[in-house]
């Protein structure tokens, strides 16, 4: 004879589930969004370069 699913009960495994606050993020305003934020400082001490990419051959033959 079959026995349902639920005939047994639920059987607890003491795993308690930890609450975590939500993480919200703030709107900004569309027109901050369009111009930016006006009191942003730049705090980069010098211009951004990118790396020139050499060829493997190049960086063997160096």
């Amino acid at each position: 004879m079959c026995i349902p699913h639920g005939a047994t009960g639920t059987v607890s495994n003491s795993f308690v589930k930890e609450k975590r606050p939500q993480k919200s993020i703030k709107r900004v305003s569309q027109d901050e969004f369009e111009k930016g934020d006006p009191d942003f400082v730049d705090e980069r001490t010098e211009a951004y370069k990118p790396k020139e990419e050499k060829s493997f051959l190049a960086s063997l033959f160096k």
